[in-house]
């Protein structure tokens, strides 16, 4: 119990210290924001947080792993919870996020397509689009030729282009971020998926191994 209350009291004076170096920096660059420290206990952290994420069109979010409620737990029970896109910010990022260059893993899921269109709405600065799949890990089942899906999208004001890359003995989270990289993308897009019968809760391979090492900005989608 005295390990508990020593962590949370360590947490809460890191988020009141984060939260106003947030402050800080927004007022410099003209922006609005607020911050919320205290939240009712009796709804629990996870759905607080959950309410207000609905209400706004992104949640971005980071994946340290450290404490009992860490970071990366929070993510996981949010993304099914929220409805709305998470930017998962790698623990190591301190460059700008300027996305014009987009990897989106592509496989003509539901999923996929909900992902590209939330990317589409949350960064409206995108010029360049790669639809990214790795061989043999699922295939693309779709009526449409590669240069009709891509023709299609294009439409949409965007350079796009399809590219596949071999998976080599990777796990599939790994080889879209290493690819994603390689391909110079600012952001790597993606379909979180579940594969739980009784709720959307377990994480997917690929959604599982980008929230517990992300390389670079991780838009997920569920």
């Amino acid at each position: 119990m005295a390990e508990m209350e020593q962590d949370f009291r360590r947490r809460a004076e890191a988020n009141i210290a984060n939260g106003q170096a947030l402050c800080d920096k927004a007022e410099k660059l003209g922006i609005k924001v607020g911050v919320v420290n205290d939240f009712d206990h009796s709804r629990g952290m996870i759905s607080c947080i959950s309410d207000r994420a609905r209400l706004h069109d992104v949640l971005v979010i980071g994946v340290d792993k450290q404490g009992l409620m860490s970071d990366r737990l929070v993510a996981e029970n949010l993304l099914f919870s929220i409805g709305r896109p998470m930017l998962v910010a790698p623990p190591d990022w301190t460059g700008a996020f300027t996305p014009r260059r987009v990897a989106l893993a592509w496989d003509n899921s539901r999923v996929a397509a909900r992902a590209l269109a939330d990317a589409l709405a949350v960064l409206p600065n995108v010029e360049e689009l790669v639809l990214l799949t790795i061989g043999g890990e699922k295939t693309v089942d779709s009526s449409m030729d590669e240069a009709t899906t891509v023709a299609t999208i294009a439409g949409k004001g965007l350079s796009v282009h399809m590219v596949n890359r071999p998976i080599n003995g990777r796990n599939i989270g790994s080889a879209l971020q290493e690819e994603a990289l390689a391909l110079g993308s600012d952001v790597l897009v993606m379909g979180g998926y579940g594969h739980s019968r009784l709720r959307d809760f377990i994480l997917g391979g690929a959604t599982l191994s980008v929230l517990g090492s992300p390389r670079l900005p991780v838009l997920v989608s569920h």
